[in-house]
This record gives structure tokens, sequence and C-alpha cells, in this order.
């Protein structure tokens, strides 16, 4: 079950409906891409969980929306080292968890960027850019 909250604009003011969109139109996309692959149903993993099972130093393999591959590794401490990808590539950084998934900041990027993790019925993820394409994460 996904969980959606508002959360008010920098000025204190109204709800940001863009967040609220942008969560959606992520969970959707991850949704329509199990459609193919999965007759059960996908379960969204909370931080916590993220936090003990996946982010917590182990290798995890990765498939982009694009066929890229690559390894991160999460440290406890909130760094995550990334092995493969794109030539230059960024290959350090942090990550921490928040209520509805995890943050990551590879070198010297301007902003974090945020992800949901949904769990397939063969022990995969699919991790979703909140406002972006699926990446499927393995062990």
């Amino acid at each position: 079950m996904l969980h959606l909250f508002r959360e008010q604009d920098a000025n204190g003011g109204g709800d940001s409906d863009m967040r609220i969109i942008g969560i959606l139109a992520g969970a959707v996309a991850l949704m329509a891409g199990f459609g193919s692959h999965s007759a059960g149903a996908a379960e969204l993993v909370g931080p916590q969980d993220l936090k003990a099972n996946w982010l917590d130093g182990r290798t995890v393999s990765t498939t982009g929306p694009r066929g890229g591959a690559s390894t991160f590794a999460f440290a406890a401490d909130g760094k995550v080292t990334r092995a493969g990808g794109r030539p230059g590539s960024a290959t350090e950084g942090t990550w921490r968890v928040d209520d509805e998934g995890f943050c990551m900041k590879l070198g010297q990027a301007r902003r974090e960027s945020c992800y949901l993790a949904i769990k397939a019925d063969d022990g995969s993820l699919k991790v979703v850019r909140r406002q972006g394409a699926a990446f499927v994460w393995r062990r």
C-alpha cells in the first residue's frame, strides 16, 4: 500500500501537489512495469526494510532502464560506493532513508535523488526515481 502525504511548500503556504503527482506517477510507472513480469501483487518496501535488508553494506547489482549495469554498496554510516556504470560517472556519495524510501547523492551532484522500491515475486526490487524510470536490484 502506497502512503502519500502532503508537504507544506518552502514558504509555509499551500500543499505541494507536484510532490504527490511525482510520487503517484513513479508508482504507476513502476506498477505498470510489473504487469508482464509478475502475477502476484507488488509490495512497496518501506524505509526500515530497505535499511535492514538492502542498504546493509552488502553489494547490490543493478540494471538500469536502458540496460546499463553497475553495483552499489550502501554502508551503515550513510556512504555509498558505485562500481560500473557510464565511464566518468561518480563512484562515491551518501544515502539516507526517508518516510517513503531512500535518497542518495553521488559525486558533485547539486541535489540528491530519492527513490521508491517495490518488491517483485522473485525477490528483486524495482527501484524507481520518484519522478523517473525504474532500476532492477538483485542479489
